[in-house]
């Protein structure tokens, strides 16, 4: 079966996108640019990413200096509540939960700042056993089979244009450029079955990727693992990460965060794109293994 592709007009395609592109997203309406980015892309290949059982999500809090915002309750640890979600997101607009992740905790230390001497609480999540958790990325990181040159130039083009539109960096008076995130990710990423949005993290420099999961998804197929309350120390250009660890839970009773006292300095280093967590007590290494927040006492 021949790739649509294949056969796309390779001049229209640029002058659809470069079309696009001139559109006032400021003072544009949602729906409008939702129309015009359906007009610009009449075909494209969508790329699956699957979690399998028992696969590891993070998320960070920041907190205040005083602990006084500590999650307490399940709900602090998950996504907000509809009418908690005040403002439009990457991939939700107002009044539109979902649980935001990671595949791995170094990039929501990025996604939220997290500065030395910041004091935050690291969620780690699995996937339950016996599911697997689908996500569609923001284009494809493959390049598809039965493409011919001008297929492979087209798939480019559109992988390209994707990627920079659904990745624009947004700051206090930009919110509105977070329209076209959402359009992205609903019109080209929402694939029957699709659990989770799966796209490179704008703050980690794209070195990490991030996961919305919708939050009927996230309650049939997420659980969570532990909560640590750190304290940051230092950390380098190679992701190496120093940290204290003053509090942990990894128990609910009836709805509420059972903690621990610990007071661990750990070190989370990254070897071959592998993070370990190297953990130090009394200057003697307890614990120097790939990450599992849970497992450590």
């Amino acid at each position: 079966m021949n790739n649509l592709l294949n056969d796309l007009d390779t001049i229209e395609l640029l002058n659809k996108i470069d079309n696009f592109k001139k559109i006032d997203l400021k003072n544009t309406p949602i729906d409008i640019i939702s129309q015009k980015s359906l007009e610009t892309l009449s075909c494209m290949i969508v790329e699956e990413c699957t979690f399998k059982e028992n696969t590891r999500l993070y998320r960070i809090r920041k907190l205040n200096s005083d602990l006084s915002d500590i999650p307490k309750f399940f709900q602090d640890i998950w996504h907000p509540t509809a009418e908690m979600v005040k403002s439009d997101g990457r991939v939700n607009l107002k009044g539109q939960p979902m649980l935001y992740c990671s595949t791995e905790p170094v990039t929501p230390i990025y996604e939220c700042g997290i500065k030395q001497n910041d004091l935050y609480a690291l969620i780690q999540y699995s996937v339950s056993s016996n599911s697997n958790l689908i996500g569609y990325t923001v284009g494809n990181n493959i390049e598809p089979d039965g493409l011919n040159q001008t297929g492979k130039i087209n798939n480019k083009i559109i992988n390209d244009f994707l990627k920079s539109e659904f990745t624009k960096p947004v700051g206090k008076g930009t919110e509105y450029l977070y329209k076209i995130s959402n359009v992205i990710s609903k019109n080209f990423m929402d694939m029957p079955f699709c659990d989770a949005y799966v796209y490179p993290s704008i703050q980690n420099y794209k070195k990490g990727l991030n996961v919305a999961i919708k939050p009927e998804s996230a309650i049939n197929k997420i659980k969570f693992d532990c909560i640590l309350i750190c304290k940051s120390h230092d950390f380098d250009i190679n992701n190496n990460f120093q940290f204290e660890i003053l509090h942990k839970a990894n128990t609910l009773k009836d709805d509420k965060l059972i903690y621990i006292i610990n007071y661990i300095f750990c070190y989370l280093i990254q070897v071959n794109y592998f993070l370990y967590l190297t953990i130090i007590r009394k200057n003697l290494l307890i614990y120097a293994r790939k990450l599992d927040l849970y497992s450590f006492h």
